[in-house]
């Protein structure tokens, strides 16, 4: 397989990923509406480490790769769900 060959292959699966994450996300928008009808706070530390610990479980050597995509999911759903919780959700800025 050549160099143009791989890059393909590569965007295949990156049209795959963005509607995965922005499912994601949408998943994310309804935790965040149950989460204020309920009285919950965005973050659950307890169940973000199991969600980390079992992508580096299920990665083999890139664990420590998977563990960072995870940190950087994880972080983007909890400012997508602070904004959605804030009346002024524009005014979230996501970092990166």
């Amino acid at each position: 397989m050549n160099l143009e060959e791989i890059r393909d292959e590569i965007n295949r699966v990156d049209e795959q990923l963005l509607p995965l994450f922005l499912r994601r996300m949408e998943l994310s928008a309804r935790a965040a509406a149950w989460k204020k009808e309920n009285g919950a706070p965005v973050r659950d530390p307890a169940r973000e480490e199991a969600i980390l610990g079992s992508a580096a479980a299920r990665s083999g050597e890139l664990a420590d790769y998977a563990r960072a995509l995870y940190v950087e999911i994880l972080r983007l759903s909890r400012a997508y769900q602070a904004g959605l919780l804030t009346e002024h959700p524009s005014g979230q800025e996501v970092r990166s």
